[in-house]
Order: structure tokens, then sequence, then C-alpha cells
């Protein structure tokens, strides 16, 4: 990661970890299957560590890094989790100590052939790599889908750091260090959520963030417009939900 994406998301940190979704569970038992063994999982860009601790359920132990020490300090500690400051590119592992590489929602900030050097290094034979993320959220509301898709790519279009068209993309273009395999498809992440969730979500975002640094608040507006169109003024809570993307495979020696 950037030492730029870092600040960013080391700004956020609290809310990151209040308000970023978790990732579907069958996913993490697909990923563990395919390794060769469930005995070390690097966790690459862990941030608040919401993938860290879902992979405590399927590996002995779970090394957990990321560049943001503010978002390391919102992990939650666990036994089988060992956190560290590092960047992606340097995470100071053993050589051939990893049976699986893990990045959610952040390969796009540290993509690169030094980051895939670095997988290489630390994974043993027959590691598996997976980058897990997920496109724009959905309503079924088509007057709340219309407003935010708009507040997304229009509002915050001279917000979006360039590394974000990777996220759109579902990472296709990035250099990925083995043999891909197909991901798997009609994954979701769901919730259930009232308006303050879903704004305490977008107040994560690298683009809104960016804005706010600038002395714009780009919620403020937001929130006034989707207060009239959300059932109950914002209370009622409604389905959301996120398409998970990614690619993954067989990390090549």
């Amino acid at each position: 990661m950037t030492e730029q994406a870092a600040a960013l998301f080391g700004a956020v940190s609290r809310a990151y970890a209040l308000h970023r979704p978790t990732y579907p569970e069958s996913f993490f038992s697909a990923f563990a299957a395919r390794c060769p063994a469930q005995g070390s999982v690097w966790d690459c860009g862990c941030g608040s560590g919401q993938a860290s601790l879902a992979l405590t359920d399927h590996f002995g132990q779970v090394l957990a890094s990321d560049a943001s020490a503010e978002q390391l300090k919102q992990a939650p500690p666990h036994p089988r989790i060992r956190y560290q400051q590092a960047p992606a590119t340097a995470s100071g592992l053993p050589q051939a100590s990893v049976d699986g590489v893990l990045v959610a929602a952040a390969v796009h900030w540290f993509a690169g052939e030094a980051f895939n050097a670095e997988v290489r290094r630390v994974a043993r034979a027959g590691a598996v790599l997976a980058w897990i993320g997920y496109l724009p959220l959905q309503l079924a509301a088509a007057e709340l889908q219309n407003r935010l898709d708009h507040f997304y790519g229009t509002s915050l279009e001279p917000w979006w750091p360039p590394e974000r068209q990777w996220v759109d993309r579902s990472y296709q273009g990035l250099p990925f260090p083995g043999e891909e395999w197909a991901f798997p498809d009609q994954l979701w992440i769901e919730r259930q959520w009232n308006l303050a969730d879903l704004l305490g979500y977008l107040g994560t975002w690298s683009a809104v963030e960016r804005a706010r640094q600038q002395g714009i608040d780009p919620l403020q507006p937001l929130d006034a417009e989707l207060r009239q169109l959300w059932p109950d003024a914002g209370n009622q809570q409604l389905l959301v939900r996120w398409p998970l993307m990614g690619r993954w495979g067989r990390i090549s020696r």
C-alpha cells in the first residue's frame, strides 16, 4: 500500500472497523480447501482485520499485515492472529512459510511485480493466492439506486484515486503471479441497513476522505437527498447487497 493510501485509510480507521462489511463464509471455506495445507495464511493489507478473523476458522495461524498502524489498532485480538505493520512488498515473513495468501479489498493499492515477488517468496509449494473485493452496492429501490450510482460515478469522480479503476474492472489487467482459476460467481455480501448505516459505510470511501481533506463533505447533500427517498425518513432497514468479485489461483514458483 502506498503511503498516501495508508494515510487515507488511517484517517478513517475507526469508521472502517465499524462500517466495512465482512465477506461470505463460503468463500473462505473454498479458499482454505484449495490450499495445500491449513497451517498458516498471510492476510496482506488486512486493514482492521475483517478477513483475518474469518480466516481463523480455517487456518492454524493468520499472519495479518498492513501498512497503516491506525488500521491495525482497530483490529480485534485473537490467539491465532499475529498482526504486523509492514508494506505489502516487504512483509518480513520467512521464506516458504504460508499455505495461502489473501488480499481483501486492497490489492489495487500495491499490485505489481514487487508484490508478486514477495508472494512467491513467502509461499510454500502449491500455495494459493486470492484477491477479493466487491463491486458497488445494490438496492432494490430504483430511485435510491440511481442516486447512489450518480454519487459514485459522477459526484465523486474528481476525488477517486486512479487505483479505483482496478476495482471497477474486478482486478482484471493486474499481473497475477500464477495459474488462475475461474472465480466463483453468484457470491454476495448482504446486510440489512438503515440510512445511518449506509452513510457510515460511504464515509470510509477513499474519495469521500480525499474530498473532506480539501474542505468538502460530499455526504451532507447526499444525506438530505436520500432521507427524502428512504422509507421512514431513513430509519427503516433495507437489504443492501454487493457482488463479490476477485481473482484466485495457484502461485507459481
